[in-house]
């Protein structure tokens, strides 16, 4: 007695339904959700403009510090447009890949901040435990090896999650 089953597992869209229960004041609850993402956004911006333009701040703690809020623009940008849009207009539908790179950016991008702040520690470790040599050790081009090392070690472990569900 063999049961086969016949579901269809490529679907070319992906419904979202917002908030379960909320649906009335759903377009009310976007209003908090932008004000939060706006003071995201500008505090982000101002502080990479700070750190970019100041010249004493090109440290590798705030070289660190310009990464997180360089990739906390990333996940404003990847999350805030489409919940905005379900919120406010009622747009319930994403297409399947469109969710399935929204996925690999929002997964990758937290992984990256994850990096930077384990990186961010070995920096204060080492300011700690060996300050006379702190300059030597995270040279500039140590500094752009760990980010490289660390961008890449987030998008080869969520880049393979987009690419198994697609061939599911």
């Amino acid at each position: 007695m063999g049961s086969s089953n016949m579901s269809y597992l490529n679907p070319q869209t992906v419904t979202l339904i917002g908030i379960p229960g909320l649906e009335h004041v759903q377009f009310w609850i976007g209003f908090p959700f932008l004000g939060v993402c706006l003071v995201a956004l500008l505090g982000n911006i101002f502080l990479l403009i700070i750190i970019s333009t100041e010249r004493s701040l090109h440290q590798p703690m705030y070289i660190f510090l310009a990464v997180l809020a360089a990739t906390d623009l990333g996940l404003c940008v990847a999350i805030a447009p489409k919940m905005l849009a379900i919120f406010w207009f009622g747009a319930s539908s994403m297409a399947f890949d469109a969710c399935l790179t929204q996925l690999f950016f929002i997964h990758a991008l937290q992984g990256v901040e994850s990096g930077t702040l384990l990186a961010m520690a070995f920096d204060r470790y080492v300011a700690i435990c060996d300050p006379l040599r702190h300059t030597s050790i995270l040279t500039p081009f140590f500094l752009v090896w760990v980010v490289l090392m660390v961008a890449c070690r987030a998008t080869v472990l969520v880049g393979v999650l987009p690419i198994l569900l697609k061939r599911l």
